[in-house]
């Protein structure tokens, strides 16, 4: 303790190397079985250990951590004679009542978190979940996420690349014709009716997209260089929804024209047709379109449509 006290370092001297190595050992086994040749290849290339040790040294270690608690097997020949950790003493539990406790702050944090944070809070609790001997923890988690089943690599891939406002080719699981190769100039990753989406420019159709987060399949390529030359044709519709202003939440793409007579006329100005009838359908019987013609004539004829497949 002098030694250290006075230079500020490890040495050889300061160290119990019987119990240091176990402790090796055990780091060694949490994170995979390990053969003899493993652990002594391990240690002729640790910083302070840097020596061979022998097979009988390494089952001395392995029978102390056996008399701690630990239960440890071993595989067949044939599957490479390697040491197994079954369980051991120092691992983290968790009870029913912690985890109810746990699905509560959930629900109530993740609500309050932009989809960054949400990422790197889901993984903390799934690195916990990993670490805890308790299938209905990670069960739970599941059942409670707002983003299960999402892939958290690619989530994150694809939210570097809407700050960066990058063209990629990405490959898409279309409910419609299965997967297909799209690109796409990224903007953001929100949610709609509590899925995740991400929006962005779509090259194939020229207009503005919103693609499901569940069916992207993969980044395929990053471009270096972004197309400038689309040209994108928004579309501008009006329509009066029979409501008051302030029970009604705007899109980022609409304008409030006017309010009187518990009637709202709202001006949207988008380039995807198909979002703009999918947010006239929303609002129901309450919401009849003024112009153009064209666009009122198109949401009539869906409206037949839905009623004779009904």
């Amino acid at each position: 303790m002098k030694e250290f006290i006075k230079n500020n370092k490890v040495t050889y001297n300061l160290m119990s190397f019987t119990a240091f190595k176990t402790l090796l050992i055990f780091s060694l086994l949490i994170e995979a079985p390990r053969s003899y040749e493993d652990i002594i290849n391990y240690f002729q290339n640790h910083d302070f250990i840097n020596e061979k040790i022998s097979i009988d040294t390494i089952r001395v270690y392995i029978n102390s951590l056996k008399r701690a608690g630990c239960i440890i097997t071993k595989t067949k020949r044939a599957e490479g004679s390697k040491f197994v950790l079954q369980s051991h003493p120092f691992e983290l539990t968790i009870n029913d009542e912690q985890i109810l406790a746990l699905s509560k702050a959930y629900k109530a944090i993740a609500k309050t978190l932009d989809i960054t944070e949400l990422v790197l809070f889901e993984k903390f609790l799934r690195n916990i979940s990993n670490n805890i001997n308790n299938p209905k923890l990670a069960d739970t988690l599941n059942n409670i996420s707002i983003i299960s089943g999402i892939n958290l690599n690619l989530l994150e891939d694809l939210l570097a690349c809407c700050r960066r406002k990058n063209q990629i080719s990405l490959t898409y699981n279309s409910p419609r014709s299965q997967k297909k190769v799209l690109e796409i100039i990224c903007d953001k990753i929100g949610f709609e009716n509590g899925k995740l989406y991400l929006y962005g420019t779509s090259l194939n159709y020229k207009q503005a997209t919103y693609l499901s987060i569940y069916r992207i399949i993969c980044i395929n390529e990053i471009k270096l260089i972004k197309d400038e030359n689309i040209i994108i044709e928004d579309i501008k519709i009006k329509y009066e929804i029979k409501a008051n202003s302030l029970e009604l939440q705007l899109k980022e793409y609409e304008k409030l024209l006017s309010t009187e007579d518990s009637k709202t006329t709202i001006e949207a100005c988008h380039s995807n047709k198909f979002m703009l009838i999918q947010r006239i359908l929303s609002f129901g019987s309450a919401c009849t379109v003024i112009e153009p013609k064209n666009f009122r004539a198109e949401i009539i004829e869906t409206l037949k449509e839905m009623r004779a497949g009904y």
